[in-house]
């Protein structure tokens, strides 16, 4: 595999193609401790995800008020599809975005726990309610964008069992991303509460196609095409791919 031309588009795809292409495999993979409780694709898909999140994310969106190029910059590849990105990520509301899909995101602002922890029961009850699902819809992309990044830069993930709990002894279902928000500067910066999104591991699966496929489409909206994996992944193949959401 060469060179990517552009990191935050090309990574992104790669790193799909991965996942689908090896997704069969990864559903033989059982937990050695534990097999009963079935394969490891959620490690897999944790695994996959970060690079096709982070990489746009930093190497673009972060970079929305520097003026000089940065070290991990990759806004100069391509100006027009970097503030077309750039735009939507610090956009309005999350329902808005092209990668939204109704009634799969809930998020809560919680009181401080240690993610490491069980997840709060009455934290766990607001994840599953109406309200939380009307926040998620409603709330800026930028926050949304903030959230995602700073749980996978910070490892704020949490696993969760069909009921949306922490559970040893159940098979995981649902993902839940935790970022901490903090009040002051310096020494006086304190932790105030955590913003948390959940979401299911099968949706979770059907976001991250969505999410390449509207960058894929930002850079052709512009016509600066790059070499792309010879692979049917994401043409007429990724149109046969099962897209329904998961209601939670």
């Amino acid at each position: 595999m060469g060179n990517p031309q552009h990191f935050s588009l090309e990574l992104p795809q790669r790193c799909l193609q991965l996942l689908e292409e090896l997704w069969p495999h990864a559903k033989n993979c059982l937990n050695a401790k534990n097999p009963e409780l079935g394969s490891l694709t959620t490690t897999f898909l944790i695994s996959m995800s970060i690079p096709i999140i982070v990489f746009p994310i930093e190497r673009i969106e972060r970079h929305r008020y520097a003026q000089a190029k940065n070290y991990a910059d990759d806004r100069h590849k391509n100006p027009e599809v970097a503030q077309s990105i750039i735009e939507t990520l610090a956009g309005n509301k999350f329902e808005d975005a092209p990668f939204f899909a109704k009634d799969c995101w809930s998020f809560v602002r919680s009181p401080i726990f240690n993610i490491s922890d069980r997840l709060p029961d009455d934290t766990a009850n607001s994840l599953a309610a109406d309200d939380a699902f009307l926040a998620a819809k409603k709330m800026p992309t930028s926050q949304w964008c903030s959230i995602l990044r700073n749980a996978m830069a910070h490892g704020g993930i949490g696993y969760l069992d069909n009921s949306g709990r922490t559970s040893e002894d159940q098979p995981v279902t649902m993902l839940v991303f935790a970022s901490g928000k903090y009040t002051g500067k310096g020494k006086y910066r304190t932790l105030t509460e955590i913003n948390l999104l959940r979401i299911s591991t099968e949706n979770y699966r059907i976001f991250l196609r969505s999410w390449v496929t509207w960058l894929k489409k930002e850079n052709f909206i512009f016509n600066k095409p790059f070499d792309l994996p010879q692979a049917g992944w994401l043409g007429g193949d990724f149109a046969a791919l099962d897209t329904e959401i998961i209601e939670p």
